[in-house]
Protein backbone atom coordinates (compact mmCIF):
# COMPACT_ATOMS: atom_id res chain seq x y z
CA UNK A 1 0.00 0.00 0.00
CA UNK A 2 3.01 2.18 0.78
CA UNK A 3 4.64 1.87 -2.44
CA UNK A 4 1.58 2.40 -4.29
CA UNK A 5 1.17 5.43 -2.46
CA UNK A 6 4.17 6.89 -3.58
CA UNK A 7 3.57 5.74 -7.39
CA UNK A 8 0.42 8.01 -7.03
CA UNK A 9 2.05 11.00 -5.52
CA UNK A 10 5.18 10.70 -7.89
CA UNK A 11 2.48 10.53 -11.03
CA UNK A 12 0.28 13.30 -9.37
CA UNK A 13 3.72 15.74 -9.68
CA UNK A 14 4.43 14.78 -13.28
CA UNK A 15 0.93 15.35 -13.85
CA UNK A 16 1.35 19.05 -11.96
CA UNK A 17 4.31 19.80 -13.46
CA UNK A 18 3.97 22.43 -16.33
CA UNK A 19 4.47 21.37 -19.67
CA UNK A 20 7.22 22.41 -21.63
CA UNK A 21 6.18 23.10 -25.18
CA UNK A 22 7.02 25.24 -28.59
CA UNK A 23 4.73 28.20 -29.11
CA UNK A 24 4.81 29.36 -32.61
CA UNK A 25 3.91 32.21 -33.39
CA UNK A 26 5.42 33.40 -29.92
CA UNK A 27 7.14 36.80 -28.85
CA UNK A 28 8.07 37.23 -25.18
CA UNK A 29 7.29 40.84 -24.43
CA UNK A 30 7.93 40.75 -20.85
CA UNK A 31 5.40 42.75 -19.45
CA UNK A 32 5.02 40.46 -16.26
CA UNK A 33 8.67 40.40 -15.57
CA UNK A 34 12.03 38.81 -16.94
CA UNK A 35 9.88 35.55 -17.17
CA UNK A 36 12.89 33.31 -16.17
CA UNK A 37 15.52 34.76 -18.60
CA UNK A 38 19.34 34.75 -17.35
CA UNK A 39 22.06 36.63 -17.84
CA UNK A 40 25.80 36.26 -18.87
CA UNK A 41 26.83 34.17 -16.30
CA UNK A 42 23.29 32.06 -16.64
CA UNK A 43 23.04 32.12 -12.39
CA UNK A 44 21.08 35.60 -12.03
CA UNK A 45 17.91 36.77 -13.73
CA UNK A 46 18.73 40.52 -15.93
CA UNK A 47 16.95 43.10 -14.48
CA UNK A 48 13.37 43.87 -15.75
CA UNK A 49 12.18 47.84 -16.84
CA UNK A 50 8.54 48.43 -16.99
CA UNK A 51 8.37 51.40 -19.53
CA UNK A 52 11.06 52.32 -22.13
CA UNK A 53 11.40 49.62 -24.57
CA UNK A 54 11.22 49.87 -28.22
CA UNK A 55 7.45 50.45 -27.75
CA UNK A 56 7.69 51.88 -24.62
CA UNK A 57 6.67 49.23 -22.31
CA UNK A 58 8.19 46.56 -20.78
CA UNK A 59 12.14 45.01 -21.13
CA UNK A 60 14.97 43.07 -19.89
CA UNK A 61 18.29 44.35 -19.55
CA UNK A 62 21.99 42.56 -18.18
CA UNK A 63 25.37 44.41 -17.63
CA UNK A 64 28.61 42.84 -18.88
CA UNK A 65 32.55 43.88 -18.14
CA UNK A 66 34.46 43.53 -20.98
CA UNK A 67 37.95 43.43 -19.05
CA UNK A 68 37.98 39.58 -19.24
CA UNK A 69 37.50 39.87 -22.90
CA UNK A 70 39.60 39.36 -25.95
CA UNK A 71 38.81 40.72 -29.37
CA UNK A 72 36.24 39.16 -31.04
CA UNK A 73 34.91 36.78 -28.04
CA UNK A 74 31.58 36.30 -28.25
CA UNK A 75 30.03 36.48 -25.12
CA UNK A 76 26.67 35.15 -24.14
CA UNK A 77 24.64 38.38 -22.56
CA UNK A 78 20.75 37.34 -22.05
CA UNK A 79 19.57 33.99 -22.52
CA UNK A 80 16.36 31.84 -22.35
CA UNK A 81 17.08 28.39 -21.23
CA UNK A 82 14.78 25.62 -21.19
CA UNK A 83 16.22 24.21 -18.00
CA UNK A 84 15.03 27.41 -16.35
CA UNK A 85 11.73 27.43 -17.73
CA UNK A 86 12.32 30.66 -19.72
CA UNK A 87 8.96 31.98 -21.45
CA UNK A 88 7.55 29.06 -19.92
CA UNK A 89 9.50 26.81 -22.14
CA UNK A 90 7.88 28.27 -25.43
CA UNK A 91 11.37 28.42 -27.38
CA UNK A 92 11.97 24.76 -26.25
CA UNK A 93 11.06 22.00 -29.43
CA UNK A 94 11.13 21.04 -32.56
CA UNK A 95 11.46 24.26 -34.50
CA UNK A 96 10.71 22.63 -37.59
CA UNK A 97 7.89 20.23 -37.24
CA UNK A 98 6.76 23.61 -35.25
CA UNK A 99 7.23 25.66 -38.83
CA UNK A 100 9.61 28.34 -37.50
CA UNK A 101 11.11 30.22 -40.31
CA UNK A 102 12.30 33.57 -38.42
CA UNK A 103 13.45 34.59 -34.70
CA UNK A 104 13.67 38.20 -34.15
CA UNK A 105 14.31 40.98 -31.21
CA UNK A 106 15.04 44.34 -30.94
CA UNK A 107 18.57 44.86 -29.41
CA UNK A 108 19.98 47.97 -27.10
CA UNK A 109 23.33 48.61 -25.74
CA UNK A 110 25.10 51.59 -24.32
CA UNK A 111 28.64 50.82 -25.31
CA UNK A 112 30.41 53.78 -26.95
CA UNK A 113 31.20 52.28 -30.08
CA UNK A 114 28.51 50.11 -32.73
CA UNK A 115 28.45 46.46 -31.53
CA UNK A 116 27.67 43.51 -33.61
CA UNK A 117 24.77 40.83 -32.39
CA UNK A 118 23.98 37.68 -32.70
CA UNK A 119 21.94 34.95 -31.67
CA UNK A 120 22.90 31.27 -30.35
CA UNK A 121 20.23 28.58 -31.03
CA UNK A 122 21.31 25.58 -29.52
CA UNK A 123 19.90 21.86 -28.96
CA UNK A 124 20.98 18.75 -29.13
CA UNK A 125 21.06 15.99 -25.77
CA UNK A 126 22.45 18.96 -23.26
CA UNK A 127 19.88 21.82 -24.74
CA UNK A 128 22.91 23.84 -25.17
CA UNK A 129 25.02 22.28 -27.96
CA UNK A 130 25.78 22.14 -30.84
CA UNK A 131 23.94 25.23 -32.04
CA UNK A 132 23.24 27.70 -35.21
CA UNK A 133 24.95 31.14 -34.53
CA UNK A 134 23.10 33.94 -36.57
CA UNK A 135 24.69 37.71 -37.14
CA UNK A 136 23.30 40.91 -37.69
CA UNK A 137 25.38 41.88 -40.45
CA UNK A 138 24.94 45.49 -39.87
CA UNK A 139 26.26 46.40 -36.13
CA UNK A 140 23.47 48.13 -33.95
CA UNK A 141 24.19 51.86 -33.10
CA UNK A 142 24.80 53.07 -29.19
CA UNK A 143 21.68 53.52 -27.82
CA UNK A 144 19.17 52.66 -30.33
CA UNK A 145 16.51 50.29 -30.28
CA UNK A 146 17.32 47.98 -33.28
CA UNK A 147 15.11 45.13 -34.64
CA UNK A 148 17.41 41.97 -35.20
CA UNK A 149 15.96 39.40 -37.46
CA UNK A 150 17.49 35.95 -38.53
CA UNK A 151 15.46 33.84 -41.09
CA UNK A 152 15.60 30.50 -40.12
CA UNK A 153 16.75 28.58 -43.19
CA UNK A 154 19.28 26.57 -44.45
CA UNK A 155 20.03 28.98 -46.84
CA UNK A 156 20.42 31.69 -44.55
CA UNK A 157 23.79 33.55 -44.92
CA UNK A 158 23.31 34.81 -41.18
CA UNK A 159 24.49 31.43 -39.86
CA UNK A 160 27.82 31.37 -40.22
CA UNK A 161 28.82 28.28 -37.97
CA UNK A 162 26.36 25.18 -37.26
CA UNK A 163 29.61 24.11 -34.96
CA UNK A 164 30.31 21.31 -36.55
CA UNK A 165 26.48 19.63 -36.86
CA UNK A 166 23.68 20.89 -39.42
CA UNK A 167 20.83 22.63 -39.53
CA UNK A 168 18.47 19.36 -39.77
CA UNK A 169 19.73 18.11 -36.56
CA UNK A 170 19.87 21.34 -34.56
CA UNK A 171 16.79 22.80 -35.23
CA UNK A 172 15.02 19.54 -34.50
CA UNK A 173 15.38 19.93 -30.83
CA UNK A 174 15.80 23.06 -29.72
CA UNK A 175 17.04 23.92 -26.11
CA UNK A 176 18.36 27.25 -25.47
CA UNK A 177 18.48 30.94 -27.60
CA UNK A 178 20.75 32.93 -26.48
CA UNK A 179 21.85 36.46 -27.67
CA UNK A 180 25.37 37.96 -27.37
CA UNK A 181 27.90 40.69 -29.02
CA UNK A 182 31.40 40.62 -31.21
CA UNK A 183 33.60 42.54 -29.12
CA UNK A 184 35.22 45.11 -30.76
CA UNK A 185 38.83 45.35 -30.95
CA UNK A 186 38.29 48.69 -29.03
CA UNK A 187 36.43 47.72 -26.31
CA UNK A 188 39.12 44.55 -25.63
CA UNK A 189 39.79 44.38 -21.90
CA UNK A 190 38.19 47.58 -21.36
CA UNK A 191 37.39 47.17 -17.13
CA UNK A 192 33.76 48.79 -17.80
CA UNK A 193 30.69 47.54 -17.24
CA UNK A 194 27.73 48.58 -19.89
CA UNK A 195 24.17 48.04 -20.38
CA UNK A 196 22.48 44.96 -22.67
CA UNK A 197 18.66 44.94 -23.49
CA UNK A 198 16.09 43.17 -25.03
CA UNK A 199 12.35 42.91 -26.05
CA UNK A 200 9.70 41.11 -28.25
CA UNK A 201 11.74 37.73 -28.77
CA UNK A 202 9.34 36.47 -31.49
CA UNK A 203 9.80 32.84 -33.41
CA UNK A 204 6.65 33.25 -36.14
CA UNK A 205 5.31 30.06 -38.77
CA UNK A 206 6.26 30.18 -42.03
CA UNK A 207 3.82 31.13 -45.23
CA UNK A 208 2.75 27.39 -46.44
CA UNK A 209 4.52 28.37 -49.63
CA UNK A 210 8.20 28.23 -47.68
CA UNK A 211 7.40 25.48 -45.99
CA UNK A 212 9.97 23.34 -47.94
CA UNK A 213 12.90 25.55 -47.72
CA UNK A 214 13.06 23.94 -44.03
CA UNK A 215 14.23 20.61 -45.18
CA UNK A 216 17.98 20.35 -46.23
CA UNK A 217 21.58 20.41 -44.46
CA UNK A 218 23.74 22.63 -45.35
CA UNK A 219 27.50 22.33 -44.18
CA UNK A 220 29.20 25.82 -43.59
CA UNK A 221 32.94 26.23 -42.48
CA UNK A 222 33.53 26.95 -39.10
CA UNK A 223 34.82 30.22 -38.99
CA UNK A 224 34.89 30.87 -35.23
CA UNK A 225 33.09 28.70 -32.17
CA UNK A 226 30.68 30.52 -29.91
CA UNK A 227 29.64 29.06 -26.63
CA UNK A 228 27.21 30.18 -24.01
Amino acid sequence: MAHATRLFALGALFAAAPALALSNPFTEDFVAGSANWGTASGQTPPAWVPTGGPDASAYITGGFNFAGSAFEDTPVLLRAHESFNSSGGAFAGNWLAGGVTELSYFFRHNAPVPLTPFARIAGGPTGNTPAAVGIQFAPVLPNTWTEVTIPISPFSPQFITFENSDFNTIFSDIGNVQFGVSVPESLAGVDQTFAFDLDQASIVPAPAASVTMLIGIVGLTRRRRYTG
